[in-house]
């Protein structure tokens, strides 16, 4: 059988402080260097000349963008960077060669390079839905509104209260990705509600559920080192840890973490905090919470696996997901994890005991950490059960690009 040549495009720059979405297709990209079925894959991100070769039937390729939204100054934070032109050409000539291309958001210059070239050269094009892109649009273009022009003034409150501009961008991006979908022949997603979006568009028959693989091997409860944790960082013994994975920024809705830890460690609760990522939050982290907080940085995979399997539980307050990345390798490493109600993250995992769902707000967060901080067998109870769900339901990466996504492709390439 002939093999299937399949680009996936990321339209985000790769390095080693990327999130869950160039993760996951890294990930991807390198099972299917060892995945024994008929493909042949490369997979785009924007960054300088790269091609880095996985084996005979997968690459990464790298490709500079032609306007990047790091040459937009006045932006006061961006959660990371994007080709805002609306074609690539090289991309457009590298892509005619393919048999199917798969794009992972709607709206950057891949997306609708992508689109251009499948209507011009018949070539399938399948998407898959990776970030709450609408909603991180409205998050960001309030704060831009406030960063430039103030909350308070009447120019701001103009633009936030009467033209309502931050809802106006998101129903942009909304029309944008519908547009975008209409031009594909299948769409993978995750969330009931993007279900739903894409279904309205493609029909039921032309969506398909995605999932998150795991690798077992970096992550599990065999990395456990609570000791090694609380040496290397300084953390009193007789302290509950909380990790925190991810941008330290608004849009993973951090600031919740920190007011409601602050109020705790007042108490005199025993929280400590772990954060491992970047974000303009750092100095926030620091200063409200003192010796009670570990603030990382950038954290190796490895290191990462042992914090998972350390810590008594992962708080992933973020209300913007899509899928969570962190909440696997949690579960995978036996970690308990405790998650926002307004993320749906929980409903991805049939709700299972392993997560325990906090509903919005500071408060409610407040009582959720001191509950859990004080009930040791509640702690233990999760863990066991992240430890249960982890061996029996969640995938691997190899599962992921053969049962997922191998076959929808095939079934783009044959028309159906």
């Amino acid at each position: 059988m002939d093999k299937l040549h399949v680009a996936a495009l990321i339209d985000l720059p790769r390095s080693a402080q990327s999130g869950g979405h160039v993760k996951c297709w890294e990930r991807l990209a390198a099972a299917a260097a060892t995945e024994n079925i008929p493909l042949d894959l490369t997979v785009y991100f924007s960054g300088d000349f790269l091609t880095e070769t996985l084996g005979p039937q997968a690459r990464i390729r790298q490709i500079p963008p032609v306007f990047s939204t790091s040459n937009l100054k006045f932006l006061p934070y961006t959660p990371d960077y994007t080709d805002l032109a609306p074609y690539h050409p090289r991309l457009a000539r590298e892509l005619s060669q393919y048999d199917v291309i798969h794009t992972t958001d709607g709206f950057f210059a891949f997306a609708r390079t992508a689109e251009k070239v499948s209507k011009k050269f018949g070539i399938p094009l399948v998407t898959s839905f990776h970030t709450d892109t609408l909603s991180y649009a409205e998050i960001f273009t309030r704060q831009t509104i406030e960063h430039v022009f103030g909350e308070d003034t009447k120019l701001g409150s103009f633009m936030l209260d009467t033209l309502k501009l931050p809802e106006r961008q998101r129903k942009k991006m909304e029309r944008r990705l519908s547009a975008h979908v209409r031009a594909c022949s299948h769409a993978l997603v995750t969330r009931a509600e993007d279900h739903e979006f894409a279904e309205k568009i493609l029909g039921k028959a032309n969506v398909s559920h995605l999932r998150l693989g795991a690798d077992r091997e970096m992550f599990g409860p065999h990395r456990k080192d609570r000791e090694g944790v609380n040496r290397d960082y300084n953390i009193p013994p007789n302290m509950i840890t909380a990790l925190f994975v991810g941008r330290l920024d608004v849009g993973k809705n951090i600031y919740t973490l920190i007011s409601a830890a602050e109020k705790l460690i007042a108490e005199g609760v025993p929280l400590h905090i772990i954060t491992a990522g970047i974000g303009p939050a750092e100095k926030d982290l620091k200063q409200r919470l003192g010796n009670n907080v570990s603030v990382l940085g950038f954290v190796s995979p490895t290191e990462l696996a042992r914090l998972y399997a350390s810590v008594d539980f992962l708080a992933l307050t973020s209300e913007v997901e899509i899928r969570s990345m962190a909440g696997v390798e949690a579960m995978a490493s036996g970690c308990p994890v405790l998650v926002s109600e307004k993320s749906g993250i929980a409903d991805l995992f049939q709700r299972t005991s392993a997560m325990r769902v906090v509903n919005a707000g500071i408060e409610n967060w407040t009582d959720a950490l001191r509950e859990f901080a004080s009930d040791p067998k509640q702690r233990d109870n999760m863990r066991a059960a992240a430890i249960d769900y982890g061996e029996k339901h969640l995938a691997s990466w190899h599962d992921v690009l053969d049962e997922d996504l191998f076959s929808i492709w095939k079934r783009a390439k044959a028309g159906n």
